[in-house]
This record gives structure tokens, sequence and C-alpha cells, in this order.
């Protein structure tokens, strides 16, 4: 494969064959929470442009064997997210939200983040018009919203280039995420265009360009490497292919085994 992949400091070792492919489907697809819980919540949560809305339909492509575009995404009118949506399949639910920095305030952020955490923010709210200031019994906890898992999408090709602003917002919104004790991970889009050829992309966890990405967005962000992935939204017709399906999948079953272990002590 050439110089620029290393199985050295290779942190991921997802095994691209078809059993595999079908391992992590049947898990995910049949997956029952523990007693008491009926669904697990995973909050997706980017810049505007990373490709959360996008890697919605991803997961929900790679959960089916089939594309599926159900949440709009940068290719319509309106690629902006502004309303609090979810999409669920089975016991998984996923929640889009407003880019972090579509909203002006950012302390306004902060406490919308918080809201939408505890399950407080109603579904179809838009984000923009909405006062997180407004009196609590206004919006009390909705326990079927309550968020289990966060996942911050950020862009590949810039998720080493975020400007000193940008990354202390982004440690205060994950701050906010630990203090209530939410399973996290960092997931990066469009890694296409780094210009790993497709063949090689079973791969991408040991290519160099990238694991030297993770790196200088762990030491930055002071999260675990193995807690950051790699998801590709490009998908050609009406199929989504093997690999792509695998690292999706990859992601997906890492974030809803640590959310169950969560549950198991807390429901």
């Amino acid at each position: 494969m050439g110089s620029d992949f290393s199985k050295e400091d290779c942190f991921h070792f997802p095994t691209m064959d078809q059993r595999n492919l079908y391992t992590l489907r049947d898990y995910l697809c049949n997956y029952k929470p523990p007693k008491g819980c009926d669904h697990v919540n995973i909050l997706l949560l980017g810049k505007v442009g990373a490709g959360k809305s996008s890697l919605i339909n991803t997961f929900l492509s790679a959960l089916h064997g089939r594309t599926i575009s159900c949440v709009p995404t940068g290719g319509n009118p309106w690629p902006i997210t502004l309303e609090l949506k979810s999409y669920r399949t089975g016991k998984l639910q996923f929640w889009d939200t407003a880019a972090w920095n579509a909203l002006e305030n950012p302390e306004r952020t902060k406490r919308v983040l918080l809201m939408i955490l505890e399950g407080r923010v109603p579904p179809e709210t838009n984000l923009q018009g909405f006062n997180p200031d407004s009196d609590d019994a206004k919006y009390p906890v909705i326990a079927e919203n309550v968020i289990h898992g966060v996942a911050f999408i950020f862009d590949v090709n810039t998720m080493d280039y975020i400007c000193e602003d940008k990354m202390k917002q982004f440690h205060e919104l994950q701050t906010i995420v630990v203090q209530k004790y939410i399973y996290r991970v960092v997931i990066g889009t469009k890694f296409e265009r780094l210009g790993i050829r497709e063949k090689h992309h079973a791969w991408i966890y040991e290519y160099k360009p990238l694991q030297e990405k993770i790196k200088k967005l762990s030491d930055s962000t002071g999260m675990d490497k193995r807690s950051m992935f790699v998801v590709s939204n490009q998908w050609k017709g009406d199929q989504i292919e093997q690999i792509k399906c695998i690292l999706a999948l990859y992601v997906l079953e890492n974030m809803v085994r640590n959310i169950n272990k969560y549950l198991k002590v807390t429901v």
C-alpha cells in the first residue's frame, strides 16, 4: 500500500469482511436496551457543513443495507439544520440539531445543549428562536428524549486546523457532556478528500496522515484517540458499499456497547 500506511500506530482494527458486516448489523438491528429503557438516544453535534445530517443517513443506510436519504442535507435548498429532529430505527434514535456555530451566542449554545441532553427540548423546536432561559416548568424533562451518547462530528480535512475560539467552544461543549456522564466520541467525515484510494478504504485507520490528524485533535482536546473514528458519507447509486457500511456500523456498535454498560448501572 505504500509508505503512507502504518500498522504500528493504528488504534482501530475493524475486520472488513462480509461476516463482520452481518455480525455488526445483526447486533445493532436486534439490540435491546436494559430493562427500564425503551431505546437509546444518540445526538450528533458539529459545526456547519461537518456532515452530521448526512451521517444519520449513512447510519440508517448501513443498518438497512440500502441508501436512505430521509434527513435533509447540504444538497437541499435549506441545508443548515435549525430544528431539533429525531430519526428512529429499531431501538436506536438519532438526534440532529443546529450546528454549534449556527447559534450566535456561545453561552446560549451551551445552555441549549444542556437542555437537549436532559431531554427538555421538544422535537421540531426551532433552536434559533428557542429561549433556554425560560422557566424550567415550561420545559420539563421528557424521559424518552434524554440523550445517552454524543457524537462530535468533524470534517477530517479541517479537524486539525480549528481556530482557537472554536476549539475553546468545543472544549466547553465537551465538558457539559462529560459532566452529564454521557458517552462521547468524535467522528471524522469526508475522508475521501485526503486522497486515499477507494481500494485502500479498508485500511483507513492505518493511513498515516489521518493518524496524525487524530493524534493532534486528541492532544488538543484531551479525548482518547481510541474514541475517534471516521465514516464516509459518500456512496454510489442505491447501494452503500460493504466497507463503508462496516466503517459506519463499527462506530455505532462502539457507541451502543458503551452506552449499554452505562445504562445497566443507572436504569
